[in-house]
This record gives structure tokens, sequence and C-alpha cells, in this order.
């Protein structure tokens, strides 16, 4: 190793002595002697290890110059209305009971009662009482008192998510038949018929029924919204005919976004027996169930709803019925104007009880046949002109069939002619109806509605529809005056109608064909005043027929002429 560096030092050495012996041949000469000893200096490395840097630079010193300039601002007074401020508390007080009691012309006596729970959040009840009755004083007719009983009761339970309302009832009305002529005494009866039929001259209805329902009050709308209830009614009359009608129905919706499901569920049972004077038994019974699913979406401004109603009907013999259903309306302008448009249809139950509430003056046990609304074609636009003033209009065509029609038929039992009855005849009627309404209401004091409809109607069998007038004109106001003066006003005016003159006893569709009667129209005007003393008590005075026209809503039954009855209220 020595050997090996000292050969390379001699190496090096001799190489530097010639290249000084080079330049000393050039210019001069240099000798170095001694021992050359090598030597490495120290490197410089460069720092390549990561260092944190500081993003966030200091902040600036900002300042503002503000330019004086003014600027020229016109003053500007907008008038405000007038505004009238109702102080209320936020609950009235309220009472529990609440007794209205009065007397009137050819002995009219009047009774009302009220009593309820009052405010609770956990249930409700209460009862409610009415009589009225009056002796008739129809001159030129039979015997034309009258009397009318009401008892019913409710109670509700409010739940989490339901509500549970029962209802009980008794129902008593009495009438008279007095469309006959007064020349037929009733001396002249009890000689030649010394023990009349009971129903002869007068009729009772009574009625007892009860309700349950039960109503969803879900606030989540995708939840299935339910209302669904029970309703029984037992109905008699004085002849002894019979009617129990139970009825289930539902219905059901269920909000899926802009759509919305749902349908109405009906069942209808109906037994019915008629007690008729020399012929067998009547007895009808069937059930009635229909369906009526449904569809809608609406986007807030226009609503669109497609459905059908599909029955079956066992009244008699089976009968499957389908109906069409729909409707849609678009919304203008806020709602100041909403055209509409659409179609229904549906079976309507005619029973002892509806029959005789249309027109009480019926026979004992007529024959029952239940309606077809075969379709109702329609179309209108409602709206609003101002905050104070909405109407409608509306035409519609729509077809019935097996509507009930009345006839009067003269009643004759052993040679003696008692009041004269109607009889139900079923026909299918096309009707059109053209028409409108209108409403004003003003700082709740001032309420106005009016309404006119003009008809037009076509028969199948019978020579004209009994009893349906060609136009009704109706016209409603109230006002209250500083909450101590109340005024009501209410006038319906029905135009001409054909009515069928009596038919013989024991007429039937072989018969010949009745002689129509054209009645005029009529005028019935009704004013009502009532002046509130306190809070608790006040009078009232009521005025029916002010015109004191003896109009005839049914051939030969002619009504009241001005009746005056005025009473008292109080709340306890």
């Amino acid at each position: 190793m020595s050997s090996l560096f000292q050969v390379r030092t001699g190496l090096v050495a001799a190489a530097l002595c010639a290249a000084l012996g080079l330049h000393a041949q050039i210019g001069e000469q240099y000798y170095i002697n001694g021992i050359y000893n090598p030597t490495l200096a120290d490197v410089s490395k460069i720092d390549l290890r990561p260092q944190p840097y500081d993003s966030i630079l200091p902040e600036k010193e900002i300042t503002y110059g503000l330019m004086e300039v003014k600027g020229e601002v016109p003053a500007h007074v907008d008038s405000i209305d007038a505004a009238r401020l109702n102080i209320q508390t936020a609950q009235e007080k309220l009472y529990k009971g609440f007794v209205k009691a009065g007397f009137g012309l050819y002995t009219t006596p009047l009774a009302e009662l009220y009593y309820d729970q009052t405010r609770s959040r956990q249930n409700g009840y209460g009862i409610h009482f009415k009589h009225l009755s009056s002796n008739g004083g129809i001159n030129d007719r039979g015997p034309s008192d009258y009397s009318t009983n009401t008892l019913d009761a409710f109670y509700n339970a409010y739940l989490r998510n339901h509500v549970i309302q029962g209802r009980a009832a008794y129902d008593r009305k009495r009438v008279s038949y007095y469309g006959y002529p007064a020349t037929d005494s009733l001396e002249n009866l009890h000689l030649l018929s010394p023990e009349p039929p009971d129903d002869a001259l007068r009729q009772v209805y009574n009625n007892i029924g009860f309700a349950l329902r039960v109503k969803s009050l879900y606030k989540d709308s995708t939840k299935l919204a339910h209302d669904a209830g029970l309703e029984v009614n037992n109905f008699t009359n004085l002849g002894g005919s019979r009617e129990l009608n139970l009825v289930l129905d539902a219905r059901l919706a269920m909000e899926q976004g802009s759509e919305t499901f749902g349908g109405d569920v009906l069942i209808d049972n109906n037994s019915y027996r008629g007690i008729r004077d020399s012929l067998p038994e009547l007895r009808q019974n069937g059930t009635m169930v229909g369906l009526s699913p449904f569809v809608s979406t609406t986007n807030g401004t226009y609503l669109v709803k497609v459905g059908a109603g599909i029955y079956v009907d066992a009244m008699g013999k089976t009968t499957f019925h389908f109906y069409p259903q729909a409707y849609a309306q678009y919304r203008l302008f806020d709602d100041i104007l909403v055209p509409y448009i659409g179609v229904d249809g549906r079976r309507i139950r005619n029973g002892l009880r509806s029959l005789s509430r249309t027109n009480p003056f019926i026979q004992g046990a007529p024959l029952l046949a239940n309606s077809s609304l075969m379709h109702d074609l329609y179309a209108g636009l409602r709206g609003s002109l101002g905050r104070d003033i909405g109407f409608d209009v509306r035409i519609s065509k729509s077809r019935i069939k097996d509507r009930p029609l009345f006839l009067s038929v003269q009643q004759d039992i052993g040679g003696v002619r008692y009041g004269d009855r109607f009889l139900p005849v079923y026909d299918q009627v096309d009707q059109l109806d053209i028409g409108g309404e209108l409403r004003y209401s003003h700082d709740e004091h001032v309420n106005i509605h009016g309404g006119l409809h003009i008809f037009s109607y076509s028969t199948d069998q019978q020579a004209e529809a009994w009893n349906l007038p060609i136009y009704t004109l109706n016209l409603g106001a109230v006002y209250d005056f500083q909450d101590k003066l109340l005024v009501k006003l209410e006038a319906v005016f029905n135009g001409r109608r054909q009515m069928a003159a009596t038919l013989p006893a024991g007429w039937n569709d072989l018969s010949p064909e009745p002689v129509s009667y054209e009645a005029d129209g009529y005028l019935d005007l009704h004013l009502g005043l009532e002046y509130r003393y306190t809070k608790r008590l006040s009078v009232f005075l009521e005025c029916s027929n002010l015109s004191a026209s003896k109009y005839e809503r049914w051939y030969n039954y002619p009504v009241q002429r001005t009746l005056v009855l005025g009473g008292a209220t109080f709340a306890f």
C-alpha cells in the first residue's frame, strides 16, 4: 500500500517538474523541495427539509373617503283608509243553555231549548228540543192543524288522532189531509162513517234514529284519512207502515305528492212494510252497495279529478249500475275567476221517510223505487268581484231515471170523501238548469245572497213534470245594526207549475192520463226582527207570507196566509 502511494506521489512530482521545466524553458524556472500532503475541503450541502409557510397575509389598512354629495328626496304622503278595530276577549263567555219561546196567529206556540257542555278539550255533549204546532186556520178546506216535535242529543269524544261522534234523535210530525172542499164537513163525515180509519183525516210520522261517526285528524297527509259512519232510522206512520233503514258509509283519501287517491263506500239496507186498507201487505226489502273510487291531481292552479260510481242494487231484482264522475277547474288571477266543468252520476235511495219529507201528504203505503242520476253534465264560472262580492254561474243538463213525481188521488172510503193524498209515480225526467248565485258580505254586519234558476223539463211517460217549477228566484238579507238590532229578509218566488187534477179513487197506470192544471207562480216573503236587550235576553218578531197569497204548494193544499209570531230568547 505504501509502495503504491510512493509511486503515485513520484508520478505527480515528475509531472509537476516537467510542467515547471516547460514553463522555465519559456520564461522562468522554479524549484520546489519538500513532502506533498494533499487535503480535502469541506463540502457545503443544501438543506432540503420542508419548512412551514403561513399563507395568511398581513392585514392592510384600508381608508375610505367620503364625498360630500347631498341627495334631494321629495316628500310624499300616502293616504291610509280609516280602520275600525273591534277588540274582543280571546274567548267570549259561553252559556250552557238557550231557550226560545213564542206565540203567533192561528194558535201557534213555539218552544225551543238548547243545552250543551260549552268548551272542552276532551269531549262535548248537548241536547236540543223543539215544538211547533198550529191549528191551521185555512178557510174553505178541511181541518189543517199540524205539529212538529224534535228531540235529539249528541256526544263527541276528541282523541289524539280521531274524533268520535254519536247522536240519537226522535222526530214526530203530525199533518192533516185537508185537501178537499169544506162543504164536506166533519159532521156529515161522522154521520156517514162514524168510525173512519185512523189515518183518514190525519197522518203521524215517527222516526227514531241514532248515528255514530269516526273521523281522522291526521296532520300527515300521507296517512289514510277516513270518515266512517253508521246511521239507523226506524220510521213509522199512523197507518202501520214501517221502514227500517241502515246505512254504512265511509270516505277514504290519501295524498302522494300532488295526487290524491281515495273513494267512497256505501252499504244501504232498507226494509219496508206497507199496510194498505183493502190490498195485501206490501213488502220491499233490498240492499244497495256502492263504490266510488277517484284519483285527483293539482298543482294549486288547476285541479283534475276522475272517478266512477259503481252500484249494485238488490231492490226487487238485482241490477248493476255504472256512472261516470269527473271534475276539472282552473284558477285565474289568484282565484278571481275559476272556470270549472264536470259530470256526475249516482244511485239514489227513495224510501218512505224521504218521500214523506218531500211531500208529507202522500199515501200511507206508497210503492218504492230507487232513482238513478244517469248523468249530470255541468259547466260554470265562479269567482269574486272584490273582497265582498262572490258569484257562481252554471249550466247543467241532467237525466234522472225513476224520478218520483206526485199525483193527487181522491180518498174515498165507504162513499165518503176524506182528505186527498198523493201517489208517487216514477218517470225519466231530463232537466236543463241555467242559473247563478250572488253573495255580498261586508264587515260581518251585512250579508246578502240571491239566486236565479231557469228550468226546462222533458218526461218519458208522464204528460208533464208534475209540480216542478219552470224557474225559482230567492233573495235573502241579514243586517246587524251595532249588535243590537238584527233584521232578516227571505223572499222565494217560484214560477208556474203543471199540476195534475185530482184523480179518482183507485187510479192506476192503466187508467186514463191525468188532466193537466197550470198553477200560477207565487211569492213567499218572510221578515224577521230581533232586538238584543242584553247579551242574554232578546225579543223577536217573525212574519211569514207577508204577501198573504193563498198559493198551493201541492194541488188542493193551500198554505196559511200571513203568520205573525213573536216571543223572546234567554241564555243561561
